[in-house]
């Protein structure tokens, strides 16, 4: 109880500048690994969902495996760009104010941005703000170890099995702490990694295919029935495939055996693959189109339009976080906020009549006639 105590003293103690943070203090389980089946994922989320001592333990492993599929990755990536990428302002009285919006162009606050995303894909996320520098601006910020964290009565534990430890509490700032989602929220994983399963059994069946048919299967019929010379007639069929030859009797009959399906018999896996692929795209971004290839430019602006909706309602859900949470964080550890200031995504403005007609691009039809676009967002009209 040595570790618990001293986490309990720190949890009362006033916040400081240069305290140490409590996710130094837990201990953070050894690398372990899990099953990646249906099966697990349904005693897993059943075991999260217990209403009565759930647990996390297992579905967290599952998740960490599925965020390193190359699709998850990707998508993953698009996603985070674009929300780094976005142009901001802070404003006071409708007024950019410049010194405010300079104290969110610190690295600390593209990797909390990334955070929020991350909170959409795992659910639940506590993060961890780190040290503040001579000015009382904070220098990093990270996600608290999850399996340190119990959801069930927003715990930090030390033990990753633990189901008590220091309450959060309702001021997580006194902690560092600041919390992103409700409790119950198990994410978009939960649905990511039954596709990133069914993928990886896709692919494994795959290369047994490719294995077992890539190369032609040889039937050697001999009148031999000398034992000495029957081993090495099938010692030489053994190497066929390796040697590329084989040398035998006259009187013996060599045939080969390959695939019937002329090559295509792989399909079968590889639909299933992009099948999963798209599925995770669809999840993630709602689309497929701006990452794989489409066969009509028509086809490829609505998924790209879809794309911006998707990003249009995230901006927004994070605008609301900083606006009404991020700020009195920021207040209670000294930040110069005022109570008036705004923060601000501009392509979220509605937009104006001039910046609707300039929005409006020469596009032409199948036909060759010209066509309008237009905004995407609803809102901008």
């Amino acid at each position: 109880m040595g570790l618990l105590n001293r986490l309990l003293n720190k949890s009362a103690d006033k916040p400081a500048k240069k305290s140490k943070r409590m996710s130094a203090d837990v201990n953070k389980p050894q690398p372990d690994r899990v099953i990646m089946q249906m099966g697990t994922l349904r005693e897993a989320l059943d075991e999260a969902e217990d209403t009565s001592n759930p647990s996390w333990e297992k579905l967290y492993l599952i998740y960490k495996n599925s965020v390193t599929d190359s699709q998850v990755i990707a998508q993953s990536q698009t996603a985070v760009n674009k929300l780094q990428a976005a142009p901001f302002v802070v404003e006071v009285d409708k007024k950019e104010n410049e010194d405010l919006t300079n104290l969110f162009l610190k690295p600390w606050f593209a990797e909390w941005i990334k955070i929020c995303f991350d909170a959409d894909m795992w659910g639940y996320t506590v993060v961890e703000f780190g040290q503040q520098d001579e000015h009382g601006d904070f220098l990093s910020c990270k996600v608290f170890p999850r399996t340190n964290i119990y959801p069930f009565n927003r715990n930090i534990i030390v033990e990753s099995t633990d189901t008590s430890g220091i309450p959060i509490g309702d001021n997580p700032a006194a902690l560092f702490l600041f919390e992103i989602g409700e409790t119950d929220d198990l994410g978009l994983l939960e649905s990511i990694s039954r596709e990133v399963i069914f993928k990886a059994f896709a692919r494994g069946d795959w290369a047994e295919h490719s294995e077992k048919w890539g190369m032609p299967r040889v039937i050697c019929k001999t009148d031999s029935d000398d034992d000495i010379e029957l081993d090495k007639k099938e010692k030489a069929a053994a190497n066929f495939a390796r040697n590329g030859y084989m040398i035998v009797d006259k009187d013996d009959e060599v045939d080969t055996l390959e695939d019937s399906s002329a090559g295509s018999g792989h399909l079968i896996y590889k639909d299933n693959v992009e099948l999963c692929n798209k599925e995770i795209s669809k999840l993630i971004n709602g689309q497929t189109g701006t990452a794989d290839e489409k066969a009509y430019v028509g086809s490829a602006e609505v998924h790209e339009n879809i794309l911006d909706d998707f990003h249009a309602s995230r901006l927004r859900r994070i605008c609301n976080i900083i606006n009404f949470r991020l700020f009195p964080f920021l207040r209670y550890h000294g930040y110069q906020i005022p109570d008036n200031a705004k923060f601000r995504f501009p392509e979220l403005d509605p937009k104006t009549a001039k910046e609707k007609e300039d929005a409006v691009v020469d596009d032409p039809d199948e036909d060759g006639k010209k066509k309008n676009s237009v905004s995407r967002f609803p809102w901008q009209g």
